[in-house]
């Protein structure tokens, strides 16, 4: 999988579902285990090792050395993934990093948030993805991690994003971009099968609300009224 092919297949998605798309809206850009731990610790991310230091951001920056120096930090630390950031929220969360006590790691987060702010150029989104260790991770994290981070971007640009309406409703936005992933590869008919599979709570949310998306878009023929029937669901959510 290249770039250019992730972005030919999410111009699919953007066909096939009604959706506006422009290739340049997609950015990525590569960051460590550690600074996306800490970055994704220090938002909003409801993962319930997260959540464990807070329910906050506040919460969790005054447990930020407890996270850090704890076992659940160590494990965390052995992920590779991906997550969005926002231009708009930059400022928000420079806020977030210099009310962190611990001078190191203040610093340390101080000088990401300023390579990460020429790292949009003019895009609105950033895909930070964890460097692969190895030939194996690099090809998983091109074909799944950026892509997944990709359709989110592209489903905000479309103002397709449930958490908007109400944070508790990020599993609609993590179902629908694995319903797109496995629409993409023809595998919608396997969503049980990695549901039943996924022993970490979080990510099995993802196989299930994956699921009801693929009932919502059952027996819809065209895009357009797969579009209408997304609109009606983020409506009827309101």
């Amino acid at each position: 999988m290249t770039i250019s092919k992730v972005k030919a297949q999410l111009k699919k998605i953007s066909k096939d579902f009604a959706l506006k798309f422009d290739k340049e809206w997609f950015k990525h850009l590569w960051i460590s285990n550690r600074l996306e731990i800490l970055t994704e610790y220090l938002g909003t991310c409801p993962d319930p090792i997260y959540q464990k230091y807070g329910k906050n951001p506040n919460e969790r920056i005054r447990n930020l050395d407890k996270f850090v120096d704890s076992r659940d930090f160590k494990e965390c630390l052995k992920r590779y993934g991906g997550q969005v950031a926002h231009r708009s929220e930059l400022k928000q969360e420079e806020k977030w990093i210099k009310q962190i006590n611990n001078k190191k790691i203040r610093k340390e987060l101080l000088e990401f948030h300023a390579k990460l702010k020429k790292s949009f150029g003019k895009a609105k989104f950033l895909a930070l993805v964890t460097k692969p260790r190895n030939e194996k991770e690099r090809k998983w994290q091109l074909s799944y991690c950026i892509r997944e981070e990709w359709i989110h971007i592209l489903l905000d640009i479309n103002k397709i994003k449930f958490q908007d309406i109400k944070k508790k409703y990020w599993p609609y936005d993590e179902g629908i971009a694995t319903y797109f992933a496995f629409y993409l590869e023809n595998k919608l008919n396997r969503l049980e099968k990695f549901r039943d599979k996924e022993k970490y709570p979080m990510e099995k949310e993802y196989y299930i609300y994956a699921i009801k998306f693929r009932q919502l878009f059952k027996n819809k023929k065209s895009p357009e009224d797969r579009k209408k029937a997304l609109i009606k669901l983020l409506n009827s959510l309101k």
